[in-house]
């Protein structure tokens, strides 16, 4: 086992996930790899008044990615930095788009050995409606997925 993937959204149980993760590695001498995906809705946005626009009206999107990306970096260092990673290579991934679709793409592509999650994000909203992300992900994952429960 060389390479982990560990979908980080800076919930309790990923901060978890990415313990384990670490564990795993030093005894197994893997990569890890902090993943976190900045999702921006293409076709509306609200702002701060509650008003819908175009997502594209004056670069507003843009600029979401954009402060979103910063926030997701700051977030992916102060897990690192709260952990003892000694020994262990950590790698920080960001993309924009969706999560259960860039984190089973990012695992097919990466030839990833492992997977280790959280089994429940921020978004309790969006769990409702889709269905969790650890569970579409462990249906589409193209290698072992373990699941972290806070």
């Amino acid at each position: 086992m060389k390479k982990i993937l560990v979908p980080v959204d800076g919930s309790a149980e990923s901060k978890k996930a990415v313990a384990q993760a670490v564990s795993i590695a030093k005894k197994f001498e893997s990569e890890v790899s902090l993943f976190t995906v900045v999702e921006v809705e293409n076709d509306v946005v609200m702002t701060e008044f509650g008003i819908a626009v175009s997502s594209e009206y004056a670069g507003v999107r843009d600029t979401l990615i954009k402060i979103k990306t910063e926030s997701s970096e700051k977030m992916l260092d102060a897990i690192v930095a709260s952990l003892d990673c000694t020994g262990v290579t950590v790698k920080k991934l960001i993309k924009v788009g969706s999560a259960h679709p860039e984190i089973a793409e990012e695992a097919a592509n990466g030839k990833y050995d492992l997977i280790v999650m959280g089994h429940r994000g921020l978004n309790p909203v969006k769990r409702f409606f889709m269905g969790s992300v650890a569970k579409r992900v462990i249906e589409d994952a193209p290698c072992s997925v373990l699941i972290v429960k806070e």
